[in-house]
């Protein structure tokens, strides 16, 4: 007999999916599986028993704070305990492996590789958080807002607005901006200016600082030439880095990046 549903979901049924959803693509099919979730280990697991308790016992505390008195008791926590709960970890471990392997085993080549994409996507924002908090930790200096953004900061929307009314707010407030006259705009925009001069000295500093430091990895390449190493002998100077581009012979070009 004919099918009427679409090509995708019949091969959706014929490889023991057993869906009646219209399929799209590799993640909408490999969303049709049951994926096994992978059990948290010994420390989470610990941590998730005492969460509710601490957080009562603590009503101000942050999460920050949650997280170091849970650290704390973890250290302090007796031995078999914690043995314990290593062995309910390895013990559902395996089962999961084991679940894990079996729903892998269901998926077309096309699924794994959407999967897989999905993984390094996930990697590449927890590198880019983790970028940012260390920025933060090292105290590099905030790009200051422009002159629309400090126009804007005069009229802040009340709290606990919606989010539609946060969208119609800021909409209504760019159509004042374009409506202005550059000279209504003057102030913000020279404020804005001179808010980025200042950023610019204060991001000099601090990149100076951090090259000193050897943090150099964390240095915009755009605005930083280190220093090229020491010449070998009888051979030629080699930077200590790759040459940004358009700096020649060891100096920066005309305008460009800094020693």
């Amino acid at each position: 007999r004919q099918s009427n549903l679409p090509v995708a979901a019949v091969a959706a049924q014929s490889n023991g999916f057993h869906s009646t959803v219209p399929l799209g693509n590799a993640a909408a099919k490999a969303s049709t599986l049951q994926k096994p979730k992978r059990p948290v280990n010994a420390y989470i697991r610990y941590a998730q028993s005492i969460r509710a308790d601490l957080a009562k016992a603590n009503p101000s505390a942050s999460q920050m704070d949650l997280a170091k008195l849970t650290s704390a008791k973890w250290q302090t926590l007796d031995q078999p305990s914690k043995a314990r709960l290593e062995e309910e970890y390895k013990r559902e471990l395996a089962v999961w492996l084991q679940q894990n392997a079996k729903y892998l085993s269901q998926l077309t080549d096309a699924q794994k590789e959407e999967l897989k994409q999905d993984r390094q996507q996930k990697a590449d924002d927890k590198a880019k958080r983790d970028l940012k908090r260390t920025l933060k930790q090292l105290g590099r200096p905030k790009r200051p807002t422009n002159g629309f953004l400090r126009f804007c900061a005069q009229y802040k929307p009340k709290l606990g607005v919606t989010q539609g009314e946060h969208k119609d707010h800021m909409k209504a407030l760019g159509e004042k901006w374009r409506s202005m006259s550059a000279s209504e705009k003057e102030r913000f925009n020279r404020e804005a200016e001179e808010a980025i001069t200042r950023y610019q000295e204060e991001m000099k500093q601090w990149e100076d600082k951090m090259l000193a430091t050897d943090n150099g990895d964390l240095v915009r390449r755009k605005n930083a030439l280190l220093n090229p190493a020491p010449t070998p002998s009888g051979g030629k100077a080699r930077s200590a880095k790759k040459e940004q581009p358009g700096a020649t012979g060891g100096r920066p070009a005309a305008g460009g990046a800094r020693a």
